[in-house]
């Protein structure tokens, strides 16, 4: 039988993340480094947080490199749903 991993019920990614914003169904959080989007990204996962509504109602949030960008002033964000 597999080992069920539960994380920590809160992360607080205000201290590391540089930019939010957010859709209908999901939020976006931007950080400045890719290790920073991963961390969370695994929070995310593993509490097992869902798009909720839409088309990918009930899909995995977590890290999402096709919202990846260039901010003019920020520079490379990396972005996780969440």
């Amino acid at each position: 039988m597999a080992k069920k991993v539960v994380a920590p019920a809160l992360f607080d990614f205000t201290k590391t993340a540089v930019k939010y914003d957010s859709r209908i169904c999901f939020g976006i959080v931007f950080f400045a480094t890719e290790a920073e989007a991963k961390a969370y990204g695994d929070w995310v996962t593993k509490r097992g947080i869902t798009y909720n509504g839409g088309y990918f109602d009930g899909m995995a949030c977590g890290r999402e490199p096709s919202r990846d960008y260039v901010d003019a002033e920020l520079g490379p964000l990396f972005a996780v749903t969440h």
